[in-house]
């Protein structure tokens, strides 16, 4: 029997942020593991010389959108807010400082960029690579030109200053936590090959510099010190997308370059084929040509006729990335990118119960998608909840589980 009401989602997650306060910023940690949503997964098929059969990847845990939204608002949000408070002068070539809350609500959005791609661990501040950053910072600012290799002539040139633009991701015309953003999109002729995004997902990153100058009295500019001795690679993920799979707010999309990336270490992509569906509908792709020397090797395409305007619905992209070589077998991978709107609120499906002659079937409706059903013997502080084996099935506008007969008490939840 159904010793109880069905539960609704279970609303009290565990997230996988943690946050603590230092100079009045949420510092962010992603918990790896203590992620609070259904693990999601996705297909790899193999074929090739050595396997033809279709296998299940090893799943990463993604946040749940509950979580994404929290990150937004309490990181990607707060970290813009934060004064840069420099001290410097361009005049007289003083690289100066910014305020230590500034460089460390920069990494702040770095790391909420990397929790979303399913990166486990944040990077730190290195804080002697980030005064050899505000020298190139000043550098590219005062010169109003970038280059990784700024000539002795340039204004404000410094030894130091140029060892970090060599090692650097540089911007000009935006700073600090903005110049993420802007890393992150990596738009332009010259970044085809986005770069400055695979520097930062780079999954053995273990931390960065940054040194940054405000538009006051000039033109802002960031440099961000990404290539030094790596860390060491984590087990999971195999693989990195940008966009990630699983949610992400409409405001990270690529929405100036409209490039999305796959990585994956040591594949060859050049024979690889991307195609995109959003509701069943082809989205156009443009493939650019591969480019090594950047992290991981990556395939980069870009996508037309993805929106950035807020969706009034969650929006998903179904993803195929086919013949990727990888030790001379081809394989191919399929994933789903879901854009949210954080602001747009999506209420929780209400889990029925009804009795068929010996058959209890639990309902909910089908437009509440990447639920998992779970059960409990028992309902206590720490309830066991475990998925139910079998699932769903989508019958006209509903999704269906039928259960046998059972004279135990049972308690049952939606998860996402």
């Amino acid at each position: 029997m159904i010793g109880a009401a069905a539960a609704r989602e279970d609303r009290a997650l565990k997230w996988g942020w943690q946050i603590g306060w230092i100079g009045g910023l949420g510092l962010a940690r992603l918990l790896g593991q203590e992620l609070a949503p259904a693990v999601r997964s996705w297909a790899d098929a193999s074929s090739g010389p050595a396997s033809r059969a279709h296998r299940q990847a090893p799943a990463i845990p993604l946040p749940s959108r509950e979580a994404v939204v929290l990150g937004y608002q309490e990181v990607y949000l707060a970290s813009g807010l934060v004064p840069v408070e420099w001290i410097g002068n361009r005049t007289n070539c003083t690289a100066g400082t910014t305020s230590a809350a500034y460089a460390t609500a920069t990494v702040q959005r770095l790391n909420f960029f990397r929790f979303l791609a399913g990166l486990p661990e944040p990077v730190s501040l290195n804080p002697a690579w980030s005064l050899q950053c505000q020298e190139a910072a000043l550098m590219i600012s005062a010169q109003r030109q970038i280059s990784h290799a700024p000539a002795p002539g340039w204004a404000c040139y410094t030894a130091a200053g140029a060892e970090a633009a060599g090692r650097s991701n540089l911007a000009l015309g935006v700073a600090g936590p903005a110049a993420i953003d802007f890393y992150f999109d990596d738009p332009g002729t010259g970044n085809a090959a986005v770069g400055h995004r695979r520097w930062l997902l780079y999954p053995p990153l273990p931390s960065v510099g940054t040194g940054s100058l405000p538009a006051v009295g000039g033109v802002a500019a960031n440099a961000l010190w990404v290539i030094g001795l790596p860390g060491p690679r984590p087990a999971e993920p195999a693989w990195i997308a940008w966009p990630p799979p699983g949610f992400i707010p409409y405001r990270l999309l690529p929405v100036n370059s409209k490039r999305w990336s796959f990585s994956l270490p040591n594949a060859d992509f050049s024979g690889a084929v991307v195609s995109m569906n959003r509701g069943g509908v082809a989205v156009p792709v443009t493939l650019e040509v591969p480019t090594s020397g950047y992290g991981d090797n990556t395939l980069v395409w870009v996508a037309s006729g993805v929106s950035p305007a807020a969706p009034v619905d969650d929006v998903t992209y179904l993803v195929t990335v086919g013949n990727v070589r990888v030790e001379g077998v081809a394989r191919t991978f399929t994933y789903e990118v879901t854009v949210i709107d954080p602001a747009h609120v999506v209420p929780a499906p209400v889990l029925a119960v009804r009795v068929e002659g010996l058959a209890v079937m639990l309902t909910w409706p089908g437009s509440a998608t990447g639920y998992t059903l779970q059960r409990a013997l028992e309902l206590g502080d720490v309830p066991t909840w475990q998925n139910v084996s079998s699932g769903p099935e989508l019958l006209g506008n509903e999704w269906r589980v039928t259960l046998g007969e059972s004279w135990l008490p049972e308690y049952f939840r939606l998860k996402r």
